[in-house]
């Protein structure tokens, strides 16, 4: 029986492979695997992806999209996945949009606009007289 998260890895390196080079679908976009999580009895992976949405399209419709693409190529990707680990039973997949990307550039956003703030707020000047 592995660790964890050695079959964490070993399950997001072996998808992300199977992924770019096996499934031909044109749903799919440009997609990478950003985490696998398993579930403590090791019975599902919550798989998470990000995928580049086309020029001026929207995330939410291709996350979308992705998602029912990679729900219907989950059979194949867990047979493939059962032959390569040899485990009696492979985990069922289930496929999520990786949002922190997304709550990162917020959270710089939200940063740059403070820095701006206190940037052209007037500033108390330490040698000026009291009043």
């Amino acid at each position: 029986m592995q660790r964890p998260e050695r079959l964490e890895d070993q399950i997001h390196f072996l998808l992300s492979n199977l992924i770019q080079r096996e499934l031909r679908d044109p749903e799919l976009g440009f997609l990478t695997v950003t985490a696998v999580r398993l579930t403590p009895d090791r019975s599902m992976a919550r798989v998470y992806f990000t995928v580049l949405p086309p020029s001026g399209g929207d995330q939410e419709a291709q996350d979308g999209l992705t998602r029912k693409a990679l729900g219907r190529a989950a059979g194949f990707l867990r047979s493939q996945l059962a032959t390569r680990l040899k485990m009696r039973r492979v985990p069922e997949l289930r496929f999520f949009p990786d949002g922190t990307l997304e709550e990162g550039n917020h959270l710089e956003t939200l940063l740059a606009e403070i820095q701006k703030e206190r940037e052209a707020r007037p500033q108390d000047d330490p040698e000026a007289p009291e009043a």
